[in-house]
């Protein structure tokens, strides 16, 4: 302890300590501002990318059976409903909804999203990134299902993924409340799905599909509800990254290669029209772009927040050496500051290298 009862830092390197330079505070507020304003906007203009319904309909035809066996062309045009809501529906009870300041539907194929958040009265609102209705194919009545799709930067945030999404789903459940059904009329609740893309993923775990949802178990006799009387709730996580640049998959292969840094935009475009039969309008032409530019700078790689990618290869740089120090992985994650997770996955990755 110091004379002003302040813990020293420790040396991990075993280095003398030299003199800082300090950064004046409206320097390094001003860069903070411009970290997060440009992670802000490759999230966006993934959003865009992701809400088109054509991109939808490749991620419904691989995520859930009920669309399986038609194209994608039948899925955009039949099974979409209406226009994807974009950043609109707060996903907490006690947080508020975006309000539409013009009263009037965008026409295009997606809403816009605001470039900042409302604030709840004790934080920032978390708004469900992408909600949609879908119909389900049938012969008989009209079955809608209420549909949300999650761009998550990673698939090891500090929580397991498929908790989220249970949590998303509960919440599109109760919040049907009211509106779609009152009292105890709960046979009109209608199913829900949470999907989640998890965009820089490790090749251990890239390139899959994992779908989590309730089923009934006879323990006894053999009588059984009708599935749709408890199938209403599913959770689908897709894990893209390298190995999903080349997945046998469409939906997998189409998302990794529009958020890989591995393609040019010019690549992206080609695959967009000429492999997967996507008609490229100008503004997401101009979103594409926006995500290959932003992808190769500021674009985060493992962090919830903005922060820089030179930041984030640093901190991997200074993990490897403090495990070369002895240090335990929660406390290099402590030293760096990152999620123990993600400094986990490095250290096995570094172990792989070093086996090679």
């Amino acid at each position: 302890m110091n004379l002003t009862g302040q813990r020293k830092a420790p040396d991990y390197f075993g280095e003398k300590q030299h003199a800082t330079v300090s950064v004046p505070s409206e320097i390094a507020q001003n860069l903070k501002v411009a970290d997060e304003n440009a992670a802000f906007k490759y999230d966006e203009s993934a959003r865009n990318i992701v809400a088109q319904k054509s991109v939808l309909a490749y991620i419904l035809k691989s995520a859930l059976d009920e669309y399986a066996a038609y194209t994608v062309q039948e899925i955009t045009e039949r099974f979409i409903e209406g226009k994807p809501e974009l950043r609109k529906i707060a996903v907490h009870q006690d947080h508020p909804d975006r309000k539409d300041d013009s009263g009037m539907m965008s026409g295009d194929d997606k809403i816009e999203g605001k470039p900042t958040a409302d604030k709840s009265q004790r934080d920032g609102t978390v708004y469900f990134d992408i909600r949609f209705i879908a119909v389900l194919p049938s012969d008989g009545s009209r079955i809608e299902i209420l549909i949300n799709c999650e761009i998550q930067n990673n698939d090891t945030p500090g929580y397991p993924i498929p908790k989220r999404g249970i949590y998303y789903t509960a919440r599109m459940i109760s919040s049907q409340r009211g509106t779609i059904f009152k009292d105890q009329e709960y046979g009109k609740i209608k199913k829900v799905v949470s999907i989640w893309l998890c965009e820089d993923t490790a090749d251990a775990r890239s390139d899959t599909i994992n779908r989590y949802s309730f089923t009934e178990e006879c323990l006894r006799g053999a009588f059984r509800e009708e599935k749709k009387d408890y199938d209403l709730m599913t959770v689908v996580v897709l894990r893209l990254g390298r190995k999903g640049e080349k997945s046998e998959d469409n939906a997998i292969r189409l998302l990794s290669r529009m958020f890989s840094t591995n393609f040019s935009y010019e690549d992206k475009l080609d695959a967009l029209q000429n492999e997967f039969q996507i008609s490229v309008s100008r503004e997401m032409s101009e979103e594409v772009q926006s995500v290959c530019n932003l992808s190769e700078g500021v674009y985060n790689k493992g962090y919830d927040s903005g922060v820089s990618a030179g930041k984030m290869k640093q901190a991997r740089t200074t993990a490897y050496k403090l495990q070369d120090k002895g240090m335990l992985c929660e406390e290099i994650a402590d030293a760096v500051e990152v999620d123990t997770d993600t400094v986990r996955e490095w250290l096995a990755e570094r172990e792989e290298m070093l086996v090679k």
